[in-house]
Formats: structure tokens, C-alpha cells, sequence
């Protein structure tokens, strides 16, 4: 039977995604004025169809690095006209392809401890928005997928065989070069109003998203671009040994890192400057080798920022006015406060998952200090957590979070994979400074962390191979992150 399964699997896959595809059309057409829903079936089903064509002949590591691209436009496809969310059939027909390639193979998912608690926080999740009736709300629903999170959590599970050889990893880290050079571009075009460069159109669309007049690129936001960024930053530099004895394939890559130190700036974004500083100053001081870069990167950064601010027009003005502005931190002390007030109020169990915006209305309060300007936005992840799954929901979201991330992290890995386990480091403390300070439901930024950890996780256990190229070992190419 199980021989039965394998040989069938790729064209149940095949039907499964075409009939998908063809519902996700339907429901599509209702959204998008004027497309018939038989025309939306059509289109889902070809999306479907073509989807799994690729996956007879593709990667799923080439599957899920084009997902990670795709998904930076995550919830704006019909900003764009396109009534399919491409990045999630992207992402399904990845997932699938290595689950199944690695059942035909009898290299399925190794399942870890914490595995087991990444399912039950997301059951308890599930029972908590069942119980207080937002399951089958929006915002909730894709909060419980991409910020909890379902689909990260399957990310983490599957990257080990997804990305289990060198090469496979370096498909990762290239395709995040191009598309830290797309961001990087729609970061100085925004800056410079250079609107008719900047692309898709919808970015210049004040009346949806928010920090519209900041390099908020195709996510709508600030912060969320500035954190994808940063990770595209650390993929280029894990790539630099690729180029060794091409230098200007080289030259291009320090050029796309410096095009995203840039974009961050341009977000004017404190916590994405905070966090991406943090981050790659303690990856760096992780390994010996590149504790001796730090006072040159110190340097090459300051006459970054200071050329930058002087070449730059009008963005010595906006990074004063950014930085002297209290309205995001009022903003942040008070939705604080309020969650802290709800934890108290209901400390085991929270108010149900999604209610922060409507149950947290009565736990605002006037401060003597500073004014109350907005409510029933959280700014804090983990206090989000807290308020509405209670201090059981925080406790196994915090456990899940040190077994996922943070043991990943410690102590060296093999040659191949210690470049990856730094910017690991890097971009775990700039995610998790984000996490602190923003909602972070952005599905990209969620997506990445809990990938890399997984590869992190896979490559530790995996003895290096033979085959696998020496200049893999050349951690100190992280130096330029």
C-alpha cells in the first residue's frame, strides 16, 4: 500500500492542487469586480495545473525560494489585478513536492520534540479562536497562519529535506540576492520620489497600507520591508565565497548589500535600524574570525550613513523628524499597557484569539504623560500572545520559540552550515526586536525566520559531505553583513 501511495502521490498532488486552485478562484471572483466565477475557477485551476506541471521537473528547494519571493506581495495580488494569491500556491505545491519527495526517497521529516508542541500550540490556537468565533474571520485566520504560526511551522518541518545539500541552500541564498536587489531599488526610488520607477504601481497608493512617504516597499510597510531587507542582506553575504575568482559577480553582491543597508535606513523605521544593528553586531561577535571586522564595519557604516545623509535630498530632515517623533511610542506604551491590563484581568486562558481588537477597548487608559491617540492596535507581539491566548498560550509560544530559534543558534555547526547559524543570530534578534515593537503579520518575515531555523536545525544534524565545496567554510564572508 505504501508502495501504492508513492506512486500515486504526484498525481493526487496534481488533482488536489487543480481542484484548490479552482475553489481559490471562485472565492476570488467574488472579491474582484466584474470576474465571472467561472472565468476565476478557470484561471485557479490553470494556476493549479501549471503549478504542479512545475513541480515533475523543479526543486523543492527552487519551489519554495520563488514562494519566499512571491511572498513579499502576500495579501496585495489584487492590488495588482491578479485574483490568485500566487505565493501560497507556491508555498503549498513546495511543502507538498518535499513532502513527497522525501517519502519516495525514505528521507521523510525527522519529527522533534518540538514538533509536537508547534502542533499543540497551534490546536490551542485553533480551540481559542473557535471558542471566541474568529476562525473563520480574516484577519484572524491569516494571523493563525502566517504570524503564529501554521504555515511557518510546516516551513520549519520540511527545510531539513528541502535543504538538506549545499547547493540546494545556495538556490536559497541566490534567489534572496535578486530579490534584496529588488527591494533595495524599490527602497531609493520611493526615497527619491522616483514614483514612476517604482514597482508594482500600488506602493504609491497612499490610501492603502500604512507609513505611506516611507520606503514601506510592496509589503505597505515600513518595518516589515526593513526586516526583509536585513534578511536578504545576510543571504548575500552568505553568498560571497560562491564568487570566489569572479569578482564582479562579487562586486555586484556587496553592491546589492549595500543597495539594502541603504533601504533600511530609508524606512525610517527605529526598530529595523535597532534590530538590524543589534543583530549582526552579535552574530559577528558569535565567531572569532569575525570579532576582528567589527571596528571596519563600524567605520564603513558611519561614512555610509554620513554620505547618505548628505547625498541624499531631504533625508537628513525626514531621519530628524522620525527620530523626534513620539507619536509611535505613545502609541506603543498605551496598546501595551492595554494588553497588560487584559493578562490580568483573564491571565490563563486570554480573551480568545483575534479579540484584541475588539475586547481591548475598555483596558485603555489616559496616561498622565503622554496622550492616547489610537486603540485595538497591537504593537507587541508576545503581549498580543498573552492577551489573547492567556499565560498557558504565552508560556508554550515562548518554548516553542527557544527549541525552534534560539537552540539552533548555539554553539558552532558544521563548516557548511555556520555561516547560516550566524545569520541566523542576525536576523532572529532583528525579528525579535520587530516582534516587540509591531503586530509583524507579515507573511514574509514570519516565513523566513522559521525556514532558515529549520535549516539551521537540518544542516547541525547532517555530517558535511565530501562533496561540498571548501569555500563553504568561509564564515568570515559574513563580516560585510
Amino acid at each position: 500500500m505504501a508502495v501504492r501511495f508513492q506512486r500515486q502521490s504526484p498525481l493526487l498532488a496534481f488533482v488536489g492542487v487543480v481542484l484548490i486552485g479552482g475553489i481559490r478562484g471562485v472565492l476570488a471572483s467574488h472579491r474582484v469586480s466584474g470576474l465571472d466565477p467561472f472565468i476565476g475557477a478557470v484561471i485557479g485551476m490553470a494556476v493549479g495545473a501549471a503549478a504542479v506541471t512545475c513541480l515533475v521537473v523543479l526543486e523543492p528547494a527552487l519551489i519554495l525560494t520563488v514562494a519566499m519571493i512571491l511572498s513579499v506581495f502576500s495579501g496585495n495580488w489584487g492590488n495588482m489585478g491578479i485574483p490568485i494569491p500566487l505565493d501560497r500556491i507556491a508555498v503549498a505545491c513546495g511543502i507538498a513536492t518535499a513532502l513527497i519527495r522525501s517519502v519516495r526517497d525514505e528521507e521523510g521529516p525527522r519529527i522533534r520534540p518540538v514538533h509536537w508542541l508547534m502542533l499543540l500550540l497551534v490546536l490551542y490556537a485553533v480551540a481559542s479562536a473557535a471558542w471566541s468565533n474568529t476562525l473563520t474571520q480574516h484577519q484572524p485566520l491569516f494571523a493563525l497562519l502566517d504570524r503564529l504560526g501554521f504555515v511557518p511551522f510546516l516551513l520549519f518541518l520540511i527545510a531539513p529535506v528541502a535543504f538538506k545539500t549545499p547547493e540546494q541552500r545556495r538556490i536559497l541564498a541566490i534567489g534572496l540576492v535578486f530579490l534584496g536587489a529588488y527591494l533595495g531599488l524599490m527602497a531609493l526610488f520611493e526615497d527619491v520620489h522616483a514614483t514612476s520607477l517604482v514597482w508594482p504601481s500600488y506602493i504609491n497608493n497612499q490610501t492603502i497600507g500604512i507609513t505611506f512617504g516611507r520606503s514601506r516597499g510592496p509589503f505597505l510597510e515600513a518595518g516589515a520591508n526593513g526586516l526583509a531587507m536585513f534578511d536578504c542582506m545576510a543571504a548575500a553575504a552568505i553568498t560571497l565565497p560562491y564568487w570566489q575568482g569572479r569578482p564582479k559577480l562579487r562586486a555586484a553582491v556587496i553592491g546589492v548589500m549595500i543597495l539594502c543597508a541603504a533601504g533600511i535606513l530609508f524606512t525610517l523605521t527605529r526598530q529595523v535600524w535597532v534590530g538590524a544593528a543589534i543583530g549582526a553586531v552579535v552574530a559577528m561577535l558569535s565567531n572569532r574570525r569575525l570579532r576582528r571586522y567589527l571596528p571596519g564595519l563600524a567605520v564603513v557604516t558611519v561614512v555610509a550613513v554620513v554620505g547618505a545623509l548628505a547625498f541624499v535630498p531631504g533625508l537628513q530632515n525626514s531621519i530628524n523628524a522620525r527620530t523626534n517623533d513620539q507619536s509611535s511610542v505613545w502609541d506603543r506604551l498605551n496598546s501595551d499597557a492595554a494588553a497588560l491590563r487584559m493578562v490580568e484581568a483573564r491571565p490563563a486562558l486570554g480573551f480568545g484569539w483575534g479579540e484584541f481588537g475588539t475586547d481591548s477597548t475598555p483596558y485603555y487608559r489616559l496616561a498622565s504623560t503622554y496622550p492616547l491617540s489610537t486603540i485595538n492596535v497591537a504593537h507587541n507581539m508576545p503581549l498580543s500572545n498573552a492577551a489573547e491566548l492567556g499565560l498557558v498560550g504565552l508560556a508554550l509560544w515562548i518554548v516553542v520559540l527557544l527549541l525552534g530559534i534560539v537552540a539552533p543558534t548555539l554553539g558552532r555547526a558544521p563548516p557548511a552550515v555556520e555561516p547560516w547559524r550566524l545569520a541566523l543570530i542576525a536576523i532572529a534578534i532583528a525579528w525579535f526586536v520587530q516582534a516587540n515593537l509591531s503586530p509583524l503579520d507579515y507573511a514574509f518575515d514570519n516565513y523566513m525566520i522559521w525556514l532558515w531555523a529549520g535549516i539551521v536545525v537540518g544542516g547541525r544534524e547532517r555530517r558535511a559531505s565530501v562533496h561540498e565545496p571548501a569555500v563553504a567554510t568561509r564564515v568570515p564572508s559574513l563580516s560585510a553583513a
